[in-house]
């Protein structure tokens, strides 16, 4: 007895799925909680700078900003005294507490992206289409790429907002975003950072909080760096030298080649993860 062949047709949001950025698209909404959180206190804090900053511009503040202890923590000595609603801009929001925090932030996004996928079997069955590990890998990584993109864009609006509430802001937009590019420079170096430490660690709290980890010792080298001159050695050995954001915006004076070196520590960090990725034995579910 002849038997009827039957065809299933290939499911279409399955092969979809397997496309180009459907990946890029799972790690933004994965990273969507952290990137929203960075732009709430973005916002928020633009908004409180614009409001005391008519309190602020009456005190005097210069004996505090020439304490070396500030200067550290600030990562700069360049602010001697308040001189407008942009010196108090960039000190709130573009010291090198800005690489820590948002850097922080896409440090552990990256580093969780790839473990937290292999935590939840999706990772095993992206491998298991025509996925290879290097596509899969790439997109991740252009995943934290677009969030440190969105983090850019949302500080460059929250700077925005809280200008409204100052008559006259006096920003040099021009040098704003400037400030912005040399930071973004510091978070793609975190991504790389991030993707390097997720190639090859399986929990995904411990990759990202070891990213952050990494950037809090670089910041603490930085801060004690620049308070004591026993200790100079350690401003060039680490990235928050190569974001002088207060400069740009404050003095409208930038190393160029300073952002560079961020910029090729993350694809240096990067492309070792890569390595690392498709060489390692994953863990199974």
């Amino acid at each position: 007895m002849a038997t009827a062949s039957v065809t299933i047709p290939k499911n279409l949001s399955q092969r979809k799925r397997t496309g180009w950025g459907a990946i890029i698209t799972r790690t933004l909404i994965n990273g969507r909680l952290p990137v929203a959180y960075g732009a709430f206190y973005a916002v928020l804090l633009a908004i409180i700078v614009g409001l005391i900053y008519p309190a602020i511009s009456k005190l005097n503040l210069d004996i505090y900003l020439s304490s070396s202890v500030l200067t550290g923590i600030l990562g700069t000595n360049l602010l001697k005294h308040l001189s407008g609603f942009t010196s108090l801009m960039a000190i709130e929001l573009y010291s090198a507490l800005y690489g820590l925090i948002f850097g922080g932030i896409i440090g552990y996004l990256a580093g969780a992206a790839i473990p937290a996928t292999a935590e939840n079997g999706t990772l095993d069955l992206a491998l298991a289409r025509p996925v290879s590990r290097t596509r899969y890998y790439l997109e991740t990584w252009l995943g934290s790429f677009f969030a440190a993109i969105l983090i850019s864009v949302l500080t460059v609006v929250a700077v925005w907002i809280g200008s409204l509430f100052v008559s006259n802001p006096g920003i040099d937009w021009q040098w704003l975003i400037i400030t912005q590019l040399i930071e973004f420079a510091f978070l793609f170096m975190s991504t790389g950072l991030g993707m390097l430490l997720g190639s090859f660690m399986d929990a995904s709290r411990a990759a990202g909080g070891a990213a952050v980890g990494i950037l809090f010792l670089f910041y603490m080298m930085n801060t004690l760096g620049g308070i004591t001159d026993k200790l100079q050695w350690m401003l060039k050995i680490q990235p928050f030298y190569y974001a002088p954001g207060i400069q740009a915006l404050v003095a409208h004076s930038v190393t160029a080649w300073y952002p560079w070196v961020l910029v090729i520590a993350g694809l240096i960090l990067g492309l070792i993860g890569l390595v690392i990725f498709n060489k390692r034995d994953l863990p199974t579910t």
